[in-house]
């Protein structure tokens, strides 16, 4: 008896480091609800280059950031109330043809920090999970085939798409400063009529 708790007081550290995950609370180091300022010295102090011509009062577009070794090609974030609630990394996976493995290659690096996150993968007829990744690669293109994957965090979200331009789309989001953005829309909207 005593032999078996000394067993699982030795397995208890190593089993609670397995499980642990990190929380969605912001981005490259960038909490949620930073303000505009503060996000853009970070991210200029981390290389950024500064698109001028698409940045507004509510996002900053960058080049010449990474997410490990990873370049996006275009890095957004967007803010309200001066807020920032949402970064967009978009990335070239190069060929055509490397697309699907740079989506899994990117999920299966946010599944080490975040957890096994929920993935789905689609196809309308004709296509299958079964095809060559050159068939798929054309049912992604022609809207025929998605391959997304969320991971959920205390009202925040993490989403990984291929998109039909074949970029691999990361988004990082704020669950709650969405929703003041959603609400205003609507709001908006409804004024409109």
């Amino acid at each position: 008896m005593k032999k078996a708790l000394f067993i699982a007081l030795l397995l208890i550290p190593f089993l609670g480091i397995s499980q642990t995950k990190k929380p969605i609370d912001g981005f490259l180091g960038i909490k949620f609800g930073t303000a505009r300022a503060a996000v853009a010295a970070s991210l200029n102090a981390k290389g950024g280059i500064l698109n001028k011509k698409e940045t507004t009062a509510d996002m900053l577009v960058y080049k010449n950031i990474k997410l490990g070794h990873r370049d996006a090609g275009i890095f957004v974030v967007k803010f309200v109330d001066n807020k920032a609630y949402e970064a967009d990394f978009i990335f070239d996976p190069g060929a055509d043809a490397h697309t699907i493995e740079y989506y899994f290659s990117l999920v299966n690096d946010l599944n080490e920090n975040y957890g096994i996150g929920d993935s789905k993968k689609t196809f309308k007829e004709p296509y299958n999970d079964e095809d060559e990744d050159n068939i798929k690669i054309s049912a992604i293109r022609n809207g025929n085939a998605e391959y997304k994957t969320y991971w959920k965090s205390d009202g925040n979200f993490i989403k990984v798409e291929i998109e039909e331009a074949l970029a691999v789309l990361l988004i990082y989001q704020d669950g709650k400063l969405d929703n003041t953005v959603e609400t205003r829309q609507k709001a908006k909207e409804k004024s409109d009529y």
